[in-house]
């Protein structure tokens, strides 16, 4: 199954330390890996059977396995055309070939 990996993303993971009174809080981000990837957008039809009705834009994005890849959860987050995504699945395809990481667009970076 040939794959055209057009596109370039940046996967990150969230930073956090205690505060003074023992919180945990968000001080930043720091990027794991850029790998090359296809995207395709999630179709209406798609959402609805996934019980989503809200309008928010969704994509699936698959790149190519790695043990680093294989790694990536829904505690990471992906940067990808000007906006950060929030990682909902990750499916391994094939026997190791690939990795498919479905998400929704978080924001956009200004």
């Amino acid at each position: 199954m040939g794959r055209q990996l057009d596109r370039r993303l940046t996967i990150l993971s969230r930073v956090a330390e205690k505060s003074a009174t023992g919180n945990m809080r968000k001080t930043g981000e720091v990027a794991l890996m850029s790998v090359a990837a296809s995207y395709e957008p999630l179709k209406d039809n798609e959402r609805w059977r996934a019980g989503a009705v809200e309008q928010k834009a969704e994509a699936r994005f698959m790149l190519r396995y790695s043990k680093r890849a294989a790694a990536i959860t829904g505690e990471h987050f992906l940067r990808f055309s000007g906006a950060d995504w929030e990682i909902t699945g990750t499916k391994v395809i094939g026997r190791r070939q690939w990795i498919e990481l479905t998400a929704w667009q978080i924001r956009e970076i200004s």
